[in-house]
């Protein structure tokens, strides 16, 4: 049976507002929709090498990878509450050294510092940022297998 349009329409209204103004969005004003980090993806010119530095150095596992009918290649890799998604387009990177990617994302860490320190040891490429080490690290950056660049901050 059919309902008439302008019912179907106030029962959405109902369960719009009821979304919206409901105890979850009362309880932040700071992020109305609830957001929280899920995955970021980059483009990359090696899955392979890619999917390695992820597992090597950040401890990402493969959780999905395979190869898409357009020809790219593509691997889901997590770490509790937060996933990346690689993707490898066919054919060659361009010749003038444009790539696509993301310009960085950004993990929170309770020790900077050790977090740098592990990292350098694994041969990662890292820079601290503002004040060089060994003043206090609270922030640094490092590059992927692929040049992304990826931002790791004190833990608030």
């Amino acid at each position: 049976m059919h309902q008439p349009c302008s019912l179907r329409i106030s029962w959405l209204i109902v369960l719009l507002v009821a979304g919206f103004c409901g105890p979850a969005a009362a309880q932040s004003t700071q992020n109305p929709l609830q957001l929280k980090p899920d995955h970021a993806t980059a483009s990359v010119a090696n899955i392979d090498r890619a999917v390695r530095w992820y597992e090597d150095m950040l401890g990402f596992k493969v959780m999905n990878r395979g190869d898409r009918p357009n020809g790219s290649r593509f691997a889901d890799l997590a770490i509790p509450g937060f996933g990346i998604g690689l993707v490898q387009n066919p054919g060659t990177p361009s010749a003038n050294g444009a790539r696509s990617g993301w310009i960085h994302i950004v993990f929170s860490v309770p020790d900077p510092a050790r977090a740098f320190a592990m990292l350098k040891s694994r041969g990662a490429d890292v820079a601290t940022r503002g004040n060089p080490a060994p003043t206090q690290i609270t922030t640094f950056l490092l590059h992927d297998s692929e040049g992304n660049e990826i931002e790791i901050v004190q833990e608030h």
